[in-house]
């Protein structure tokens, strides 16, 4: 066992930075890591012992304490697996001999369904940030770009089903020439080939004809600029902005969300006969459970489409005791 005293700040830092480069996590990944990892040692420190020490009844008394505080499964989950892969690099590391989480299993998670929008409602989206666009006077720069860079990230998320994280944070760089294919680093840094149709091709050529225009921009390294030019637009700008293009169209109260533009991508090709391997690939699953969850938005769907438009459905027995089967 590895017997130089290092702090414990010193020493998490160090798993950390074992574990990021190991799985090149993306940014968003680690500081959601690095959370989970603090939150749990905040917990231990509060119990006035060492975290190199902790059993596994002290974590099962802790997800104890995280379910009485009425944390979801899905969040439990997430910080266990966390938790899990932190100790086997620590055992790696010769800092403690075994992994106190090893018999722990995962939590139980409810298997919903992904909320999507029908075809109609995605077209109105499009279309309303399309005319926002249009409406704004030429001279309001700040503005007229803003309302481009929402209608072009919505066109993508739609005909790629790429996640906003992959796509708000691509260099500029990749579009040197916008070709039918884009090699992206997805989640868990695997890497993947997106497609473009060539509808998303010309709003992307739009966008970057009216981006190179804007002087703020002339030094930013990314494809979807903040709106001061110093880094990329936020996930949480826009989702702000796309709730505000719904709020517009009055979808009775849905909050349309960019996760909810790529479930639709999803259930759209599902729905219109694409196979489930093809649908894993270009949804950068790593494992195809995870596509299946949209064969059951399908069968719900197909279900209500055989109860309204089934032949058979329209057919009335009046007389029920004169029918034999």
């Amino acid at each position: 066992m590895n017997n130089i005293k290092l702090s414990e700040n010193i020493i998490i830092d160090k798993i950390l930075q074992i574990i990021c480069l190991e799985k090149g996590l993306s940014h968003n990944t680690i500081i959601a890591y690095k959370k989970d990892i603090t939150l749990v040692f905040d917990w231990f420190k509060k119990k006035n012992f060492n975290f190199l020490n902790a059993n596994e009844e002290n974590f099962r008394e802790l997800f104890s304490f995280f379910l009485r505080k009425n944390y979801k499964p899905s969040s439990l989950s997430r910080k266990l697996s966390s938790l899990k892969h932190f100790y086997e690099m620590l055992k790696e590391e010769g800092y403690i001999n075994a992994n106190p989480l090893s018999n722990i299993e995962n939590f139980k998670q409810e298997n919903t369904l992904p909320k999507s929008l029908s075809e109609e409602h995605i077209t109105l989206l499009l279309t309303k940030a399309k005319n926002n666009f249009n409406d704004i006077p030429e001279e309001d720069i700040a503005k007229k770009m803003k309302s481009l860079r929402l209608f072009t990230i919505l066109e993508i998320l739609y005909s790629t089903g790429m996640r906003i994280s992959e796509l708000i944070s691509l260099p500029l760089s990749d579009f040197v020439q916008v070709n039918d294919l884009l090699q992206i680093k997805g989640k868990g840094g695997a890497y993947r080939q997106v497609a473009f149709n060539n509808k998303a091709k010309k709003v992307i050529e739009i966008w970057l004809l009216y981006r190179s225009k804007i002087e703020i921009f002339s030094n930013n390294k990314y494809m979807f600029p903040n709106n001061d030019g110093k880094g990329y637009v936020s996930r949480q700008s826009t989702h702000r902005d796309l709730y505000q293009l719904s709020k517009s169209l009055n979808f009775n109260g849905i909050n349309v969300s960019p996760h909810q533009i790529r479930h639709s991508f999803a259930t759209h090709l599902l729905n219109r006969g694409a196979d489930l391997r093809s649908l894993q690939k270009l949804l950068g699953h790593a494992d195809i459970s995870t596509t299946e969850t949209y064969t059951k938005v399908q069968s719900k769907r197909l279900a209500g489409l055989l109860n309204d438009i089934h032949p058979l459905n329209k057919i009335e027995f009046k007389n029920k005791e004169s029918f034999k089967t």
